[in-house]
């Protein structure tokens, strides 16, 4: 996996939702993110169809149209895989197809293997009501996928829906180029337009509404006059230095979000920093990033969450390393649920360590981040 981590990833793909030529450029990115030289992104609306639409790199025709469109598509194994439970996570189809299941299958046997690929990680969103997969192909030479490479890859499947949104919003626009306000109006997710000097340029209605919510976020960020303000000095620091990177069109060696911790010292407020290098109203710009969009998510939000079975718990987590992650996520200290569970700090230690592993994150602060927005009611699979 490449150093520059995720976030450029994402960026590529918002900015192929508003440039269609630059799909293919998204999904080489999502690819080299992946370790691999193989990615694609189809539309297939039930099992046994061909797919309706797609986007493929690193597959030579013949492979693709001749091969998995005209027939290999009814014989994938891994559509099950990812029909089988609900969208929105990446699957590592090493973890369901052993090297025996392999062997005896024709899939694998006739075509997937001689197309130069043997290791999958995929998932499915819905694109207007029908699944869009979106696949990373290894390579054998290139291995098996690791854990911190499938939580990269996660994190980009998370943002394919709003993707989705803002590709159709556009289109009804018509924008000509540009990118038309009510296309990052319609996202769910808070957007915040800035240049160089953190000076807004844009908001979207979701973080209007975010900004004037009550704490922990409103206390944390705030637009004065014209620009985006930080209320923890250190944050403020490192987020001017990441769009001073991204506007000048330079690789962050630290792309992960930055999270403002709220006055009890819990990461209240993940802030996701993504180049934007498109045509936005009258700012014309050419082909560098010169506008850095902010990305807003609010921690801790109270909902109901149930006790899924062994086969629901996302990453394969067992069920103490469950709890303890949704311990994380509630803002409760290592220490704090040690003596509430009344075991030894060394024990949650090595469970966090753990689930660190299984879901490709570096710290607490990020497994907090993740779990934070698992929030199902009660009876609803994640």
């Amino acid at each position: 996996m490449e150093k520059v981590g995720a976030d450029p990833v994402i960026a590529a793909f918002y900015r192929a939702a508003l440039e269609p030529a630059q799909w293919d450029a998204a999904l080489r990115a999502f690819a080299r993110l992946a370790g691999g030289d193989v990615a694609c992104c189809f539309l297939k609306a039930e099992a046994g169809t061909a797919p309706s639409r797609a986007c493929v790199t690193g597959l030579d025709e013949q492979a693709w149209e001749h091969g998995y469109r005209r027939y290999y598509h009814a014989l994938d194994p891994g559509y099950a895989v990812l029909t089988r439970g609900p969208p929105g996570r990446m699957h590592l189809m090493q973890d369901y197809f052993s090297d025996q299941a392999v062997a005896r299958s024709e899939y694998f046997q006739d075509f997937y293997l001689r197309a130069g690929v043997r290791y999958s990680c995929s998932g499915v969103v819905p694109d207007n009501g029908a699944p869009t997969i979106l696949s990373a192909h290894r390579a054998a030479g290139q291995g098996r996928f690791d854990r911190r490479t499938h939580g990269q890859l996660q994190r980009v499947l998370a943002h394919l829906p709003n993707v989705f949104r803002l590709r159709d919003t556009a289109q009804q626009a018509q924008a000509h180029g540009g990118l038309a306000w009510a296309a990052l109006d319609v996202l769910p997710r808070a957007i915040l337009l800035v240049d160089a000097g953190l000076r807004l340029v844009f908001m979207n209605m979701a973080a209007q509404r975010l900004l004037a919510a009550t704490p922990p976020v409103r206390p944390l960020i705030a637009v004065r006059g014209s620009s985006v303000d930080v209320r923890v000095s250190s944050v403020q620091q490192q987020l001017a230095q990441r769009v001073r990177q991204v506007c000048a069109g330079l690789a962050c060696p630290r792309p992960a979000p930055l999270y403002a911790a709220d006055e009890d010292g819990r990461p209240a407020l993940e802030i996701g920093i993504l180049p934007l290098p498109v045509c936005i109203g009258q700012h014309a710009v050419g082909d560098g990033a010169v506008m850095a969009m902010l990305s807003l998510r609010p921690l801790f939000r109270t909902g109901l969450r149930h006790w899924p079975g062994a086969f629901e718990r996302p990453f394969r987590l067992t069920g103490a390393e469950w709890a303890l992650a949704l311990a994380l996520a509630d803002g409760m200290e290592p220490a704090g649920y040690a003596q509430r569970q009344g075991v030894r700090i060394s024990a949650v230690r090595s469970q966090i360590q753990a689930i660190l592993a299984k879901t490709g994150t570096q710290r607490s602060s990020e497994i907090a981040s993740l779990f934070s927005a698992l929030e199902w009611d009660a009876g609803t699979p994640p």
